[in-house]
């Protein structure tokens, strides 16, 4: 669907995503129409970086995506950059760090507290739609047609958000 949507994209656009949408072909894709990505990376991910890096210490960095499919199908290797944010402190504890992909080159024009402060912002809307399926059961929407499946979406979120006010308050 993502990628079916990029020529629709308006111009500096900035795709945020999660681990499911890691992959060569799609960082590939989105540099093609020339769009701004940060995407969460699973651990199965290998990248190379120019010089040894201690991982432990590492905070943010140019790497080089070349997964061997890409080799051996005679593909380019993707010039991008990997920031690691801190997981935050919960007590004693600290929470798992999360490593972000981004082919925005320059910290000048994304910093890395900005790339944590734009994923998190992802991962509060994901707890939305958590909620919304989970609280009030919409995993599936009921409505025979257009208009009143628009209608039920509509309602249904809105009583998502009087909950969570609701809750806050």
């Amino acid at each position: 669907h993502l990628r079916r949507l990029l020529l629709t994209l308006p111009a500096l656009a900035l795709v945020i995503a999660d681990a499911g949408y890691h992959g060569y072909d799609l960082a590939a894709a989105l540099l093609a129409v020339e769009t701004s990505f940060l995407i969460r990376m699973s651990s199965t991910v290998r990248l190379f970086t120019d010089e040894p890096r201690d991982a432990e210490q590492f905070r943010q960095g140019l790497v080089t995506y070349w997964p061997k499919d890409a080799q051996k199908n005679g593909q380019p290797p993707l010039r991008l950059r990997l920031i690691r944010v801190r997981g935050r402190r919960q007590g004693k504890k600290r929470g798992a760090d999360v490593w972000l992909l981004t082919n925005v080159l320059d910290p000048k024009r994304l910093s890395a507290a900005q790339a944590a402060r734009f994923y998190r912002m992802r991962w509060e809307n994901e707890g939305l739609f958590r909620t919304y399926k989970r609280t009030l059961a919409k995993v599936h929407l009921t409505c025979r047609t257009v208009r009143t499946v628009h209608r039920e979406a509509y309602g249904s979120l809105l009583a998502c958000q009087l909950l969570l006010a609701q809750g806050a308050w």
